[in-house]
């Protein structure tokens, strides 16, 4: 083998290696709006009950909305027409039901073979009868993992526009780390209580930081929190008019929530705010971070203000991603929200 030989070899070796590291990187993006799924079912069982009960779980009401707004906004397409671009699409549901279905069951995936970020989930069954019974059975992960597909792209977007100074600031001020976008300004700081927001002619999303001890159990119930809430926005957050100030609208359900974040228990409130004395409103979505290291409570407590539109749902899930950035000293923040790019997540 002479030198130019070798050389050439050399070059074409060099090339399928970069082409296979580099495999992910040359799939084309998602496209496709937040919230949107779409289905690949074939009409047969659409137009029935194993189509009403898909369906039913992805377009049920989101919670803590003054408009009436399914989770996910959802089309449906037959296999036979899922080709070219409707094969990047954000999120894909696929639906496999017939007597040579081999794997029954419900398998997950966060990035599949035909875009980036993709999140795609089969639904695989033998009978109608059999599909619904593993809809209705797995309804909670089925949601949730779509949810979390939206969050982790919406905090990976941000993640890439930060507003450093804000983030220096609530490290400083709050002894806690947590992403702030660059279209975020500071309106109010003081010792107890900070204030940012994203304005526009027709959009306000505010994002508010405050915190108290942590004096036992009874902190994180759902009375003990709205209290303080309602108590911190009085006086922190007037409204337009004399007299009249931002709280909780306690005429209609807040939902309640439990879990674990990055290491620390934290609590999920969901609900309207109003302006007592004024005719504002809109949706918040509140965390109330367990600080055990410091025994005290940090709160991370978002709004959304959109009078001319009734479509508020992306709005609220663009603030709530930025809370599971939220990181403190002794924790580490999640690797599905931290990562750009999603791993497999499980497989039945």
């Amino acid at each position: 083998m002479n030198r130019n030989t070798a050389f050439a070899l050399v070059v074409i070796l060099l090339a399928l290696l970069s082409g296979c590291k580099n495999s992910s990187n040359q799939k084309p993006s998602i496209t496709g709006a937040m919230g949107e799924v779409l289905v690949i079912m074939d009409d047969k069982w659409r137009n029935g009950p194993a189509g009403d009960a898909l369906q039913t779980i992805l377009k049920q009401a989101m919670e803590g909305l003054p408009q009436p707004e399914p989770i996910f906004t959802v089309s449906i397409t037959p296999h036979r027409a899922f080709t070219g671009a409707l094969r990047t699409r954000r999120n894909l549901v696929v639906v496999n039901i017939g007597p040579n279905v081999e794997n029954e069951g419900v398998r997950f995936f966060s990035e599949s073979s035909w875009a980036r970020g993709q999140a795609m989930l089969h639904i695989n069954a033998r009978t109608p009868e059999k599909f619904i019974e593993l809809v209705e059975e797995s309804e909670l992960r089925i949601v949730a993992f779509l949810l979390r597909a939206e969050r982790r792209r919406s905090l990976a977007y941000y993640t890439r526009y930060p507003e450093a100074k804000l983030m220096e600031d609530i490290e400083k001020q709050w002894d806690f780390s947590m992403v702030v976008p660059n279209s975020f300004q500071k309106n109010k700081s003081s010792d107890t209580f900070t204030w940012l927001s994203n304005e526009t002619r027709e959009l306000s999303q505010g994002l508010m930081i405050y915190s108290f001890p942590y004096i036992g159990e009874g902190t994180f119930s759902r009375e003990y929190l709205l209290n303080k809430r309602d108590s911190v926005l009085r006086q922190n957050m007037p409204g337009p008019s004399e007299g009249s100030y931002m709280s909780s609208e306690h005429e209609l359900p807040i939902t309640y929530k439990s879990f674990s974040l990055n290491g620390h228990p934290t609590v999920e409130l969901r609900g309207l705010w109003k302006v007592i004395g004024d005719l504002m409103g809109g949706p918040f979505v509140l965390y109330a971070h367990h600080d055990a290291a410091n025994n005290r409570v940090v709160v991370t407590d978002a709004y959304v203000y959109y009078p001319d539109e009734p479509k508020k749902r992306n709005y609220v899930w663009q603030l709530e991603s930025l809370f599971h950035s939220v990181k403190f000293a002794d924790g580490e923040v999640d690797e599905e929200f931290a990562e750009e790019e999603l791993a497999e997540v499980s497989e039945e």
